[in-house]
């Protein structure tokens, strides 16, 4: 690209758009900026551009700039992000980073050459897929990651909606299988007849209909992964089948005698108390000795309260673009709501409640979160106001935090135990007397946690 020749900048950020625009000028290039997709089309199909210089942010891009010559900008630590684009949406393209600099800059224009930072260890922020750099987080990452290096069998733990096919997916990504394919199943979608078809195939004439021969599962994962979602739900016919495959690699499709050798990874996920079943009979144990060589707890978003407001706007940020709105950020009130609700389906409820906000949103910021109407009550109270305390003497203010985080200790232990007073003290060591006058205190009863 030479002197003279125009860039259309595709930036979601008003300063960094700017400072392109001044650094490409200031060089003698012409430099339109837009922030929005619906904006980047109108444009670009009016005018002629040389070059697209795009916020990793901004993909997918319109359909209109496809053909030109694009540059990638994002901050440093992002390479791994910038490489998911370019695998999925086919992109050739230039990398800068920001903080911009101009002969960076200007050099990437003049030659079209990868200023990519240089290659370094994997970290637990460069792990695709996994949004998060909480403790929580990066634990649970740095697991991921580490799993990821061998094929040993992967148990995912953790409640529904904390994103254990993302996490599997993640594992597949990182580890030497990545190139083959990545194959998923819910087991507890399927009745039993049809799960064993699924996973194992059939032979022609196995059952009515049964015209001719069918891969499974385990057959299409042949050296990639295959994820069994909800793995605790299989019936225990189904069980001992899962077990002679993990043991053995190879099976029986439904109506066949001969056996199928196959090499795959199996990575299981449950959100059920997988080991009390195995302790009450209801699952095997030597599938669980089986599938639990390395296990992950996947933590729940109210203990990875960090990271909210980056998975927010990951999800904003998807959603807007998705429905064509120039949604750019939630008020200081949404972000307080989001904040204080105790979010019981997770990632997946978080994605869903802003997904309905920007459907229902008319401008260019979100106001308001639409809760799912039976878990609004998962809405916490807030916490005394500073200034509030304040004008209080240090005695009165004690007992009033005291109070306001002794009512949520009790009624968090009310909600976990179902309501049985025995569990709470057990688990609590307070003696039945005291907890009956502490419930008494702030109103609670046993009744409403059942």
């Amino acid at each position: 690209m030479t002197p003279g020749a125009r860039a259309l900048i595709f930036e979601k950020n008003f300063h960094r758009a700017a400072e392109l625009r001044n650094i490409l000028e200031g060089a003698g290039y012409g430099a339109r900026t837009v922030v929005y997709q619906a904006e980047a089309r109108t444009i670009a199909s009016r005018e002629k551009f040389d070059l697209v210089i795009a916020g990793f942010d901004a993909f997918p891009l319109p359909p209109e700039v496809e053909n030109i010559r694009t540059i990638i900008s994002a901050p440093q630590g992002k390479m791994a992000q910038v490489e998911e684009i370019i695998v999925r949406y086919g992109v050739t393209a230039t990398v800068i980073e920001y903080p911009f600099e101009a002969d960076k800059v200007i050099r990437a224009l003049k030659k079209g050459e990868p200023l990519a930072p240089k290659p370094k260890a994997a970290q637990p922020d460069d792990i695709p897929f996994i949004l998060g750099k909480s403790e929580a987080a990066r634990k649970m990452k740095g697991l991921l990651m580490s799993a990821a290096q061998v094929s040993s069998t992967v148990l995912l733990l953790g409640e529904t909606g904390t994103g254990k096919e993302l996490a599997a997916r993640a594992l597949h990504e990182m580890g030497p299988r990545k190139s083959r394919p990545f194959v998923a199943i819910n087991c507890a979608a399927l009745p039993e007849t049809l799960l064993e078809t699924e996973l194992f195939g059939y032979e022609k004439g196995a059952f009515t209909g049964a015209d001719k021969r069918k891969a499974g599962r385990f057959e299409a994962a042949d050296r990639g992964t295959l994820f069994l979602d909800e793995v605790g739900d299989v019936s225990p016919a189904m069980q001992v089948k899962l077990l002679r495959v993990l043991e053995s690699g190879s099976f029986y499709r439904v109506g066949g005698e001969s056996t199928v050798q196959t090499d795959v990874r199996v990575v299981c996920a449950t959100n059920r108390d997988i080991f009390e079943m195995a302790q009450s009979g209801s699952f095997r144990r030597d599938l669980l000795y089986r599938i639990n060589v390395i296990a992950i707890n996947l933590p729940p978003l109210r203990e990875r309260a960090e990271d909210l407001p980056l998975l927010a706007e990951h999800f904003l940020g998807k959603y807007s673009t998705e429905f064509g709105k120039g949604i750019s950020s939630f008020s200081t009130g949404a972000m307080r709501e989001m904040a204080l609700y105790r979010w019981p389906g997770n990632i997946r409820q978080l994605q869903n409640a802003i997904e309905r906000a920007t459907i229902h949103c008319r401008g260019e910021e979100i106001t308001e979160i639409i809760f799912d109407p039976e878990t609004r009550h998962d809405q916490a109270p807030p916490p005394p106001e500073v200034d509030g305390l304040a004008a209080l003497d240090y005695s009165a203010m004690k007992e009033r935090v005291l109070d306001f985080y002794e009512k949520g200790y009790i009624s968090a232990l009310l909600k976990r135990e179902g309501g049985s007073i025995q569990n709470v003290c057990e688990q609590s060591g307070i003696d039945r007397k005291t907890l009956y006058r502490k419930m008494k205190q702030y109103g609670l009863d046993k009744k409403d946690f059942k």
